[in-house]
């Protein structure tokens, strides 16, 4: 029938554990693997930029209702890890990079669209070993305004 994950269930797993026995019936939940792509690309800001996750991206985004992330990613040269915190206007982040990897980071902006410090407001490219960064951070507008509300008009 050509079915896709578009066509699953969600009450596949009945609450007496068995399975629903009716048709499209189905336990890989695509939802379920955007949030953790979201919590491993927004949250902790780890995107790859080439294959096998060689060379990568570190760019968290940290915010007043989230104020530290602690993530880990089995990439094809080994663990990547990373950890951040956002105490006051201070944000700490350390980096572990695998062997044979390079990590452009970014540390995050100051809320009003520049960077803070001359030297926080480029990407640093770094290879393998750890790395401790630290940075001003001042949160502009919380919560942040919708880019485009729900009516479908931009807002001025």
């Amino acid at each position: 029938m050509g079915a896709t994950t578009t066509w699953e269930r969600w009450d596949s797993m009945l609450p007496d554990g068995t399975v629903n026995p009716g048709s499209m019936t189905s336990f890989n939940h695509h939802a379920l693997g955007s949030i953790a792509n979201w919590m491993h690309a927004d949250v902790g800001g780890l995107e790859a930029i080439e294959p096998g996750w060689k060379v990568f991206r570190v760019k968290p985004q940290p915010n007043k209702e989230l104020s530290w992330a602690d993530v880990a990613f089995e990439s094809r040269y080994g663990r990547i890890e990373l950890r951040w915190t956002l105490k006051g206007g201070l944000f700490r982040m350390r980096l572990r990079v695998p062997p044979n990897s390079t990590a452009v980071v970014s540390l995050p902006s100051d809320g009003r669209g520049s960077e803070v410090g001359k030297r926080e407001a480029k990407e640093q490219r770094v290879g393998s070993g750890e790395y401790d960064f630290e940075c001003q951070f001042i949160q502009a507008q919380w919560p942040p305004k919708a880019l485009l509300p729900p009516w479908g008009r931009a807002e001025f």
